[in-house]
């Protein structure tokens, strides 16, 4: 049976980072984006994730080592990742116009940083509020509400980095339509998904194969290049 990962508390100084973070770095990232480029913001983006998920949680949460078979949430996961890919590509777009050394270069880097990096804060941000250590026992439904700010401050901030910064010029879809809607809904089902997945799995590396699919398999069929987004040319 699979083991669920050990839960390490939590204090005050992760529920200030995790509320300032979710509520405030979607905004400073679109701010950055409009002044220079989505290179800085991005920089940013996975420092902390790795930063913070490193020195609150005392790990990075990736092992490589004595790897245990995934939870079944991981398959649960990719069957989802599956799925929203078959609406992406339906209503796949189209970069225009195709440029092959920019193609390569997003191809091979941004995904294996991206899908590696982003769920770290994610799950940060949720688990600051989810597992925060009270110095008396309190009612259960205390604690249920720790956990539903915790999704809250998660909802808000993966869905405000994506409105604010990666869908101004990262372009996987066409706009619109009801397999457009489909897609968002799926990968965004996906991404709460990650924290049963890390939970029960106590890895990282099963969070990162199916959001790496996510990232990697569109920009086959889109040809999508982020070079001329990284720095804003005055």
């Amino acid at each position: 049976m699979q083991k669920s990962v050990p839960a390490r508390k939590t204090g005050p100084v992760d529920l200030i980072i995790a509320t300032l973070m979710a509520v405030g770095f979607p905004f400073l990232a679109g701010f950055l984006l409009d002044k220079t480029g989505a290179l800085l913001p991005m920089l940013l983006y996975y420092s902390a994730a790795w930063g913070l998920f490193r020195w609150r949680r005392g790990t990075s949460g990736y092992r490589l080592r004595g790897v245990e078979k995934p939870p079944v949430w991981f398959w649960i996961n990719c069957g989802v990742i599956l799925i929203s890919l078959v609406f992406a590509f339906t209503v796949r777009a189209k970069a225009q116009p195709f440029e092959l050394t920019g193609f390569l270069l997003t191809l091979l880097i941004w995904p294996l940083f991206n899908a590696s990096s982003e769920q770290l804060l994610w799950i940060y941000i949720f688990e600051s509020w989810d597992l925060f250590e009270f110095r008396r026992p309190l009612p259960r439904a205390v604690r249920l509400l720790n956990r539903g700010i915790g999704l809250l401050l998660f909802s808000f901030f993966v869905g405000m980095i994506h409105v604010l910064y990666w869908a101004r010029f990262l372009h996987t879809t066409e706009q619109g339509g009801l397999l457009s809607l489909l897609f968002i809904l799926a990968t965004s089902l996906s991404g709460y998904l990650h924290i049963p997945v890390w939970r029960r799995g106590g890895n990282m590396l099963w969070t990162f194969i199916p959001h790496y699919m996510l990232n990697l398999i569109p920009m086959f069929w889109t040809g999508y290049s982020m070079l001329p987004w990284l720095v804003v040319r005055g």
